[in-house]
Protein backbone atom coordinates (compact mmCIF):
# COMPACT_ATOMS: atom_id res chain seq x y z
CA UNK A 1 0.00 0.00 0.00
CA UNK A 2 1.30 3.48 -0.52
CA UNK A 3 1.35 3.89 2.85
CA UNK A 4 4.70 1.76 3.42
CA UNK A 5 6.76 3.92 0.84
CA UNK A 6 5.39 7.01 2.31
CA UNK A 7 6.24 6.05 5.83
CA UNK A 8 9.81 4.73 4.92
CA UNK A 9 10.60 7.54 2.82
CA UNK A 10 13.62 9.79 3.76
CA UNK A 11 13.18 8.95 7.80
CA UNK A 12 16.38 8.17 9.73
CA UNK A 13 16.36 6.69 12.80
CA UNK A 14 17.29 2.93 14.90
CA UNK A 15 16.77 0.45 12.51
CA UNK A 16 16.58 -1.83 14.78
CA UNK A 17 13.85 -0.66 16.89
CA UNK A 18 11.66 0.47 13.94
CA UNK A 19 12.11 -2.93 12.41
CA UNK A 20 11.13 -4.38 16.00
CA UNK A 21 7.88 -1.89 16.00
CA UNK A 22 7.15 -3.10 12.73
CA UNK A 23 6.89 -6.89 13.20
CA UNK A 24 4.63 -6.29 16.16
CA UNK A 25 1.64 -4.20 13.64
CA UNK A 26 0.10 -7.74 13.05
CA UNK A 27 -0.26 -8.63 16.07
CA UNK A 28 -1.52 -5.43 17.26
CA UNK A 29 -4.28 -5.32 14.32
CA UNK A 30 -5.39 -8.44 15.16
CA UNK A 31 -5.94 -7.98 18.93
CA UNK A 32 -7.05 -4.18 18.36
CA UNK A 33 -11.19 -5.31 18.49
CA UNK A 34 -10.73 -7.22 21.90
CA UNK A 35 -8.56 -4.12 23.81
CA UNK A 36 -11.13 -2.07 22.37
CA UNK A 37 -13.81 -4.16 24.09
CA UNK A 38 -12.27 -4.42 27.62
CA UNK A 39 -10.58 -1.32 27.84
CA UNK A 40 -7.30 -1.91 27.98
CA UNK A 41 -4.48 -4.18 26.44
CA UNK A 42 -4.76 -7.84 26.46
CA UNK A 43 -1.51 -9.14 28.71
CA UNK A 44 -0.09 -11.11 26.09
CA UNK A 45 0.10 -7.59 23.81
CA UNK A 46 1.84 -6.06 26.58
CA UNK A 47 4.02 -8.83 27.18
CA UNK A 48 5.09 -8.62 23.29
CA UNK A 49 5.52 -4.76 23.56
CA UNK A 50 7.76 -5.41 26.29
CA UNK A 51 9.64 -8.61 25.11
CA UNK A 52 10.50 -5.99 21.96
CA UNK A 53 11.63 -3.21 24.12
CA UNK A 54 8.97 -0.85 23.43
CA UNK A 55 8.43 0.41 27.11
CA UNK A 56 11.72 1.12 26.90
CA UNK A 57 12.50 3.53 24.13
CA UNK A 58 13.21 6.58 26.27
CA UNK A 59 14.76 4.99 29.53
CA UNK A 60 18.33 6.27 29.86
CA UNK A 61 21.26 3.88 28.40
CA UNK A 62 22.87 3.49 32.12
CA UNK A 63 19.60 2.20 33.34
CA UNK A 64 19.20 -0.35 30.39
CA UNK A 65 16.98 1.41 28.02
CA UNK A 66 17.68 2.72 24.65
CA UNK A 67 17.81 6.26 25.11
CA UNK A 68 16.26 6.57 21.57
CA UNK A 69 16.42 9.79 19.29
CA UNK A 70 12.98 11.69 18.78
CA UNK A 71 12.98 11.01 14.89
CA UNK A 72 13.03 7.20 15.96
CA UNK A 73 10.25 7.60 19.07
CA UNK A 74 8.33 9.82 16.45
CA UNK A 75 8.28 7.06 13.69
CA UNK A 76 8.03 3.78 16.11
CA UNK A 77 4.63 5.57 17.64
CA UNK A 78 3.62 5.79 14.13
CA UNK A 79 4.22 2.23 13.00
CA UNK A 80 2.31 1.29 16.04
CA UNK A 81 -0.37 3.52 15.48
CA UNK A 82 -0.63 2.38 12.05
CA UNK A 83 -1.80 -1.05 13.53
CA UNK A 84 -3.65 0.35 16.73
CA UNK A 85 -3.96 3.60 17.91
CA UNK A 86 -4.88 2.06 21.31
CA UNK A 87 -1.46 -0.42 21.44
CA UNK A 88 0.42 2.98 20.09
CA UNK A 89 -0.88 5.08 22.85
CA UNK A 90 -0.20 2.80 25.72
CA UNK A 91 3.03 1.91 24.55
CA UNK A 92 4.27 5.75 24.22
CA UNK A 93 2.57 7.13 27.52
CA UNK A 94 4.19 3.75 28.87
CA UNK A 95 7.64 5.03 28.07
CA UNK A 96 7.36 7.42 30.91
CA UNK A 97 10.41 5.72 32.23
CA UNK A 98 12.65 8.11 30.26
CA UNK A 99 11.85 10.73 33.65
CA UNK A 100 13.79 8.24 35.55
CA UNK A 101 16.39 10.45 34.08
CA UNK A 102 15.82 12.87 36.79
CA UNK A 103 16.14 10.33 39.82
CA UNK A 104 18.81 9.21 41.29
CA UNK A 105 20.50 6.77 38.65
CA UNK A 106 20.99 4.41 41.85
CA UNK A 107 17.48 4.72 43.10
CA UNK A 108 16.09 4.59 39.24
CA UNK A 109 18.01 1.24 38.91
CA UNK A 110 16.62 -0.29 42.52
CA UNK A 111 13.14 0.61 41.13
CA UNK A 112 13.38 -1.22 38.19
CA UNK A 113 14.94 -4.00 39.80
CA UNK A 114 16.61 -5.62 37.03
CA UNK A 115 13.43 -5.32 34.32
CA UNK A 116 13.89 -2.03 32.56
CA UNK A 117 11.54 -2.74 30.02
CA UNK A 118 8.37 -2.43 32.57
CA UNK A 119 5.95 -0.62 31.55
CA UNK A 120 5.70 2.94 33.43
CA UNK A 121 2.61 5.19 33.46
CA UNK A 122 2.56 8.81 34.43
CA UNK A 123 0.33 11.68 34.91
CA UNK A 124 1.84 15.13 34.94
CA UNK A 125 -1.44 16.57 35.76
CA UNK A 126 -0.90 17.78 40.03
CA UNK A 127 -4.07 16.47 40.97
CA UNK A 128 -2.80 15.29 43.76
CA UNK A 129 -1.25 16.79 46.91
CA UNK A 130 2.17 15.74 49.09
CA UNK A 131 2.39 16.40 52.84
CA UNK A 132 5.80 16.76 53.71
CA UNK A 133 6.38 14.12 56.54
CA UNK A 134 10.42 13.25 57.53
CA UNK A 135 12.40 12.42 54.45
CA UNK A 136 9.67 12.20 52.02
CA UNK A 137 5.46 12.64 51.11
CA UNK A 138 2.37 11.62 52.14
CA UNK A 139 0.79 11.51 48.86
CA UNK A 140 -3.36 11.60 48.26
CA UNK A 141 -5.19 12.36 45.32
CA UNK A 142 -7.29 11.01 42.17
CA UNK A 143 -5.50 11.20 38.88
CA UNK A 144 -7.67 10.88 35.57
CA UNK A 145 -6.29 9.90 31.77
CA UNK A 146 -4.12 7.50 33.15
CA UNK A 147 -3.60 5.36 30.13
CA UNK A 148 -2.04 1.98 30.49
CA UNK A 149 -2.36 2.03 34.19
CA UNK A 150 -4.37 -1.55 34.33
CA UNK A 151 -1.08 -2.83 33.14
CA UNK A 152 1.40 -0.33 34.53
CA UNK A 153 4.52 -1.53 36.64
CA UNK A 154 4.99 1.53 38.60
CA UNK A 155 2.89 5.16 37.90
CA UNK A 156 4.57 8.47 38.10
CA UNK A 157 1.55 11.03 39.73
CA UNK A 158 2.28 15.12 39.90
CA UNK A 159 1.59 16.56 43.14
CA UNK A 160 1.28 19.82 45.07
CA UNK A 161 3.89 19.99 47.97
CA UNK A 162 2.17 21.21 51.16
CA UNK A 163 3.86 21.65 54.60
CA UNK A 164 3.16 19.45 57.43
CA UNK A 165 0.44 21.54 58.85
CA UNK A 166 -0.78 21.23 54.74
CA UNK A 167 -0.07 24.73 53.66
CA UNK A 168 0.75 24.82 49.89
CA UNK A 169 4.84 25.08 49.76
CA UNK A 170 5.46 28.75 46.96
CA UNK A 171 8.39 28.68 44.81
CA UNK A 172 9.06 32.19 42.95
CA UNK A 173 4.88 32.76 43.30
CA UNK A 174 4.07 29.42 42.16
CA UNK A 175 2.77 26.26 44.17
CA UNK A 176 5.38 23.48 44.15
CA UNK A 177 4.98 20.69 41.97
CA UNK A 178 6.71 17.52 42.35
CA UNK A 179 6.13 14.31 40.54
CA UNK A 180 6.35 10.54 42.70
CA UNK A 181 7.33 7.09 41.77
CA UNK A 182 4.29 4.92 42.81
CA UNK A 183 4.93 0.81 42.28
CA UNK A 184 1.17 -0.35 41.02
CA UNK A 185 0.56 -1.99 44.16
CA UNK A 186 -0.12 1.32 45.63
CA UNK A 187 -2.40 2.58 43.17
CA UNK A 188 -6.20 1.77 43.07
CA UNK A 189 -7.40 1.76 39.35
CA UNK A 190 -10.82 2.90 38.78
CA UNK A 191 -12.36 1.56 35.61
CA UNK A 192 -13.23 5.10 34.10
CA UNK A 193 -12.49 4.26 30.64
CA UNK A 194 -13.71 1.47 29.04
CA UNK A 195 -16.59 3.53 27.14
CA UNK A 196 -14.81 5.85 25.69
CA UNK A 197 -15.27 7.23 22.63
CA UNK A 198 -11.92 6.76 21.14
CA UNK A 199 -8.32 5.10 22.04
CA UNK A 200 -9.93 2.67 24.13
CA UNK A 201 -8.25 0.10 24.52
CA UNK A 202 -5.20 2.44 26.38
CA UNK A 203 -6.54 2.00 29.34
CA UNK A 204 -6.70 5.64 30.41
CA UNK A 205 -9.07 4.85 33.28
CA UNK A 206 -8.72 6.89 36.89
CA UNK A 207 -6.01 6.33 39.68
CA UNK A 208 -6.43 6.84 43.33
CA UNK A 209 -3.82 6.97 45.95
CA UNK A 210 -4.57 7.19 49.34
CA UNK A 211 -1.76 8.57 52.37
CA UNK A 212 0.98 6.89 50.52
CA UNK A 213 4.29 7.67 51.85
CA UNK A 214 6.99 7.98 48.83
CA UNK A 215 10.55 9.09 50.02
CA UNK A 216 12.37 12.21 48.82
CA UNK A 217 14.66 9.97 46.55
CA UNK A 218 11.66 8.48 44.50
CA UNK A 219 10.42 12.13 43.35
CA UNK A 220 11.64 14.62 40.92
CA UNK A 221 10.54 17.30 38.53
CA UNK A 222 11.68 17.01 35.21
CA UNK A 223 12.75 20.07 33.36
CA UNK A 224 12.86 22.40 36.25
CA UNK A 225 15.53 20.26 37.77
CA UNK A 226 18.86 18.97 35.92
CA UNK A 227 18.53 15.42 34.87
CA UNK A 228 20.78 13.05 36.67
CA UNK A 229 21.37 10.70 33.50
CA UNK A 230 24.00 11.85 30.62
CA UNK A 231 22.33 12.55 27.23
CA UNK A 232 21.33 15.02 24.98
CA UNK A 233 17.55 13.37 24.83
CA UNK A 234 16.95 15.01 28.60
CA UNK A 235 18.02 18.30 27.45
CA UNK A 236 14.60 18.59 25.78
CA UNK A 237 12.10 20.82 25.97
CA UNK A 238 9.22 19.76 27.92
CA UNK A 239 7.03 19.65 25.55
CA UNK A 240 9.06 18.58 22.76
CA UNK A 241 9.90 15.85 24.64
CA UNK A 242 6.45 14.77 25.40
CA UNK A 243 5.36 15.49 21.39
CA UNK A 244 8.06 13.16 19.86
CA UNK A 245 6.39 10.49 22.53
CA UNK A 246 2.77 11.52 20.67
CA UNK A 247 2.59 12.89 17.56
CA UNK A 248 3.65 9.84 15.44
CA UNK A 249 0.54 8.38 16.63
CA UNK A 250 -1.78 10.52 14.71
CA UNK A 251 0.33 10.68 11.54
CA UNK A 252 -0.03 6.72 11.76
CA UNK A 253 -3.88 6.69 12.32
CA UNK A 254 -4.35 8.88 9.18
CA UNK A 255 -1.96 7.26 7.16
CA UNK A 256 -3.73 4.11 8.03
CA UNK A 257 -7.35 6.16 7.56
CA UNK A 258 -6.40 7.12 3.60
CA UNK A 259 -4.65 3.64 2.58
CA UNK A 260 -7.77 2.17 3.41
CA UNK A 261 -10.13 4.72 2.06
CA UNK A 262 -8.04 4.51 -1.31
CA UNK A 263 -8.79 0.78 -1.18
CA UNK A 264 -12.38 0.98 -0.74
CA UNK A 265 -12.89 3.92 -3.36
CA UNK A 266 -11.83 1.21 -5.84
CA UNK A 267 -15.13 -0.56 -5.63
CA UNK A 268 -17.37 1.50 -3.49
CA UNK A 269 -20.60 2.77 -5.54
CA UNK A 270 -22.19 5.40 -4.51
CA UNK A 271 -26.21 6.14 -6.15
CA UNK A 272 -24.96 3.77 -8.69
CA UNK A 273 -21.73 5.25 -9.99
CA UNK A 274 -18.27 4.04 -9.60
CA UNK A 275 -16.72 6.50 -6.38
CA UNK A 276 -13.61 6.34 -7.99
CA UNK A 277 -14.82 7.93 -10.78
CA UNK A 278 -16.38 11.00 -8.84
CA UNK A 279 -14.60 14.31 -9.07
CA UNK A 280 -14.49 15.52 -5.84
CA UNK A 281 -13.73 12.72 -3.99
CA UNK A 282 -10.78 12.58 -6.34
CA UNK A 283 -9.94 16.33 -5.61
CA UNK A 284 -10.65 15.67 -1.63
CA UNK A 285 -8.05 12.46 -1.54
CA UNK A 286 -5.68 14.34 -3.10
CA UNK A 287 -5.83 17.34 -0.76
CA UNK A 288 -6.00 15.45 2.15
CA UNK A 289 -2.70 13.67 0.75
CA UNK A 290 -0.68 16.47 0.01
CA UNK A 291 -1.79 18.01 3.82
CA UNK A 292 -0.63 14.64 5.67
CA UNK A 293 2.57 14.83 3.96
CA UNK A 294 3.13 18.15 4.58
CA UNK A 295 2.54 17.90 7.80
CA UNK A 296 4.88 14.47 7.89
CA UNK A 297 7.88 16.41 7.12
CA UNK A 298 7.21 19.52 8.84
CA UNK A 299 7.19 17.91 11.97
CA UNK A 300 10.26 15.42 10.91
CA UNK A 301 12.22 18.32 9.57
CA UNK A 302 11.38 20.27 12.84
CA UNK A 303 12.40 17.17 15.08
CA UNK A 304 15.58 16.89 13.02
CA UNK A 305 17.12 19.66 13.26
CA UNK A 306 15.89 20.10 17.65
CA UNK A 307 17.97 17.13 17.96
CA UNK A 308 20.66 18.85 16.29
CA UNK A 309 20.77 21.12 18.81
CA UNK A 310 20.27 19.85 21.72
CA UNK A 311 22.73 17.87 20.56
CA UNK A 312 25.66 20.49 20.39
CA UNK A 313 24.44 22.78 23.33
CA UNK A 314 22.16 22.74 26.19
CA UNK A 315 19.47 24.78 24.70
CA UNK A 316 16.95 25.21 22.27
CA UNK A 317 16.06 28.60 20.88
CA UNK A 318 13.18 30.33 20.99
CA UNK A 319 12.76 30.31 17.43
CA UNK A 320 13.56 26.64 17.15
CA UNK A 321 11.07 25.89 19.85
CA UNK A 322 8.17 27.66 18.24
CA UNK A 323 8.99 25.63 15.23
CA UNK A 324 8.63 22.24 16.76
CA UNK A 325 5.58 23.69 18.15
CA UNK A 326 4.23 25.15 14.78
CA UNK A 327 4.86 21.49 12.80
CA UNK A 328 3.79 19.29 15.91
CA UNK A 329 0.30 21.24 15.78
CA UNK A 330 0.23 20.82 12.01
CA UNK A 331 1.05 17.38 11.96
CA UNK A 332 -1.57 16.85 14.33
CA UNK A 333 -4.22 19.26 12.49
CA UNK A 334 -3.44 17.75 8.99
CA UNK A 335 -3.90 13.92 10.71
CA UNK A 336 -7.44 15.07 12.16
CA UNK A 337 -8.35 16.97 8.89
CA UNK A 338 -7.58 13.89 6.77
CA UNK A 339 -8.94 11.26 8.77
CA UNK A 340 -12.43 13.02 8.69
CA UNK A 341 -12.39 13.64 5.60
CA UNK A 342 -11.87 9.38 5.04
CA UNK A 343 -14.97 9.02 7.49
CA UNK A 344 -16.97 11.64 6.02
CA UNK A 345 -16.10 9.64 1.95
CA UNK A 346 -16.37 6.53 3.09
CA UNK A 347 -20.31 7.03 4.40
CA UNK A 348 -22.19 4.61 7.17
CA UNK A 349 -19.58 1.83 6.76
CA UNK A 350 -17.06 4.03 8.80
CA UNK A 351 -19.84 3.69 11.85
CA UNK A 352 -19.79 0.28 12.65
CA UNK A 353 -17.37 -0.73 15.51
CA UNK A 354 -14.91 -2.91 13.52
CA UNK A 355 -14.37 -0.53 10.32
CA UNK A 356 -10.83 0.64 10.16
CA UNK A 357 -11.41 3.93 9.16
CA UNK A 358 -14.15 4.58 11.81
CA UNK A 359 -12.05 3.91 14.72
CA UNK A 360 -9.33 5.49 13.05
CA UNK A 361 -11.73 8.33 13.16
CA UNK A 362 -12.21 7.98 16.44
CA UNK A 363 -9.08 7.33 18.00
CA UNK A 364 -7.37 10.67 16.29
CA UNK A 365 -10.09 12.96 17.64
CA UNK A 366 -9.37 11.60 20.68
CA UNK A 367 -5.69 11.99 20.71
CA UNK A 368 -6.47 15.08 19.69
CA UNK A 369 -7.52 16.44 22.58
CA UNK A 370 -4.16 15.83 24.97
CA UNK A 371 -3.05 18.98 26.38
CA UNK A 372 0.19 18.60 24.31
CA UNK A 373 -1.75 19.53 21.60
CA UNK A 374 -4.02 21.98 22.64
CA UNK A 375 -5.13 25.18 21.20
CA UNK A 376 -2.63 26.91 23.89
CA UNK A 377 0.01 25.56 22.14
CA UNK A 378 -1.07 27.90 18.60
CA UNK A 379 -1.31 30.51 21.05
CA UNK A 380 2.47 29.94 22.23
CA UNK A 381 3.79 29.93 18.93
CA UNK A 382 1.51 33.14 17.87
CA UNK A 383 2.55 34.82 20.74
CA UNK A 384 6.61 33.83 20.08
CA UNK A 385 5.65 35.40 15.68
CA UNK A 386 4.87 38.38 17.24
CA UNK A 387 7.39 39.00 19.84
CA UNK A 388 5.33 38.97 22.26
CA UNK A 389 6.38 38.11 25.99
CA UNK A 390 5.83 34.17 25.84
CA UNK A 391 6.54 31.52 28.65
CA UNK A 392 8.75 29.33 26.37
CA UNK A 393 7.94 26.14 29.02
CA UNK A 394 4.81 25.99 27.11
CA UNK A 395 5.83 25.68 23.94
Amino acid sequence: MMGNSVMASGVTGDADLLDGAGKLTEQLRARASEASSSGTLPDDVVLALESAGMFRLGLPKGLGGFEADPMTLVVTAEKLAYADGSAAWATMTGNSSMFFAWLDQDVASSLLDGRPGQPVASSFAPSGRGVEDGGGFRISGRWSYVSGSSHAAMILLAFMVAGPDGSPRMVDGRPLMRWAVLPSADVAVQQTWADAAGLRGSGSHDVIVEDVFVPAERTLMPFFEPPRAEGALYRMPFFTGVRSLLVGIPLGLARRALDELTILIQHKTREMAPLVQDQDVQVRLAEAEASLRAGRHFVLDATDRTWASVRSSDTVSLPLRTEYTLAAQFAMRSAVQAVNLAFEIAGVSSALVNDAIGQCWRDVNVASQHIAFSRNRWRGAGQALLGVDVDPFYL
